[in-house]
């Protein structure tokens, strides 16, 4: 290996190290809170404010994994249900790797503190284009990859978040992985 290529690994090494450094997430179980607290005082997640309690507790259980839950949205969505449309206001939420080893023994895949959990799909934000709002309005599977095309992991960790979030009483929505309903 040259001596420029030694030099722009060590670069590159610190760089990575003083990004890592400046990351969003907290670490300690309290200061996550801030990860979701802010997205339910805005726009439309303030009719959700009522769930802080539930979506803490939920925090709570992921912090001790080594995950944080992170509050994206709270969008209407809107479903056929029994022949007709029914529409309903969810919460829009992702996960995050705090730190890779603890959150190592729950989930599955890539988990790079910082970094999504690998959930297959990413997360439409519908408030932040009115064109993806329509589409989740209308067809929300349609955002989603066929079940058959999903990995064991990515299956495996929809399942964890779907059992975590039912834990605090949250429903999931059927081709959204992603959204949950409160009951």
């Amino acid at each position: 290996m040259s001596t420029v290529q030694i030099m722009v690994k060590a670069c590159l090494g610190g760089l990575a190290l003083g990004l890592a450094g400046c990351g969003v997430l907290p670490s300690s179980g309290s200061a996550t809170a801030a990860v979701w607290t802010p997205a339910l005082a805005q726009g439309a997640c303030r009719d959700m404010a009522g769930e802080q309690a539930r979506l803490q507790a939920v925090q709570s259980a992921l912090a001790r994994q080594g995950l944080a839950l992170r509050v994206l949205d709270c969008p209407q969505l809107t479903q056929a249900a029994g022949g007709r449309q029914a529409s309903a206001q969810v919460i829009a939420v992702t996960v995050m790797v705090v730190d890779g080893e603890r959150a190592a023994a729950v989930l599955r895949g890539p988990l790079a503190d910082g970094e999504a959990v690998d959930m297959g799909s990413a997360v439409p934000v519908p408030a932040a284009t009115p064109k993806l709002a329509q589409a989740v309005s209308a067809h929300p599977t349609a955002l989603e990859p066929p079940a058959d095309a999903l990995s064991p992991d990515v299956v495996h960790n929809r399942a964890w978040l779907r059992a975590a979030m039912a834990a605090q009483g949250f429903k999931p929505v059927a081709g959204c992985w992603w959204a949950f309903l409160p009951r």
